[in-house]
């Protein structure tokens, strides 16, 4: 029975490994030309049984996570590996660069979560706290993507690169202001200059939380 078992889990676990090749790319897609839709649907499909949950897609904080795995590889190919001789020891072993980077980027849902609720009143818990944190994770995704891009572009210290780079990080940071403000106008029922206001507080707070973060383990 344990047999059996453990053959039913490894095929259960191949058929949503290979299902990924399928279900990530539909989820990116939709992530970057349907936000707005991707967010609701991240906080409807909560109400639904854990095995019910987000059947058509690949899950928010999984998302999140493949996407920082796939950026981190393709910085990694533009830029080169980093430097030992300018990287803390720490950060040398791939397990702890995937979690410094994972936790960075994570940041951002989980400040974007609390500012909803601080403005609702609402008591912030584990239960009002996930679904607006998964649905910020869906954008989270692209949003890492993006800067990972530029700062390996801006990295090479190439004129090209780095117009490219400012480029980038400038055209992803509109697009997430902007997707912002219309989430918290919708969700808060406030005018968009209320709305905008919220939202960048929130994301420069998530600036200076992961800056503070990042100089702490560098120096």
């Amino acid at each position: 029975m344990d047999f059996m078992n453990i053959l039913k889990s490894f095929e259960n676990f191949i058929f949503e490994v290979v299902g990924w090749l399928y279900f990530y790319p539909r989820t990116m897609w939709l992530a970057l030309f349907r936000p707005g839709e991707m967010m609701a649907y991240a906080d409807d499909e909560l109400d639904d049984l854990p095995a019910d949950q987000y059947e058509s897609t690949i899950s928010p904080p999984l998302f999140l996570l493949i996407t920082i795995v796939l950026a981190t590889w393709a910085a990694d190919s533009i830029s080169g590996p980093d430097d030992p001789a300018t990287t803390p020891a720490l950060l040398l072993d791939w397990k702890n660069s995937l979690l410094l980077t994972a936790s960075i980027y994570s940041v951002y849902p989980l400040v974007l979560a609390i500012a909803l609720l601080r403005q609702q009143h609402r008591q912030i818990d584990r239960r009002a706290l996930r679904p607006p944190f998964y649905s910020q994770c869906f954008v989270a995704a692209p949003f890492a993507l993006a800067n990972a891009l530029a700062i390996s572009l801006l990295v090479l210290e190439k004129s090209h690169s780095t117009i490219g780079g400012l480029a980038l990080f400038a055209v992803t940071l509109i697009w997430y202001v902007v997707l912002q403000t219309r989430w918290f106008a919708r969700q808060l029922g406030v005018s968009m200059l209320r709305a905008f206001w919220i939202a960048a507080l929130a994301i420069v707070a998530g600036f200076v939380i992961t800056g503070a973060l990042l100089v702490a383990i560098f120096n």
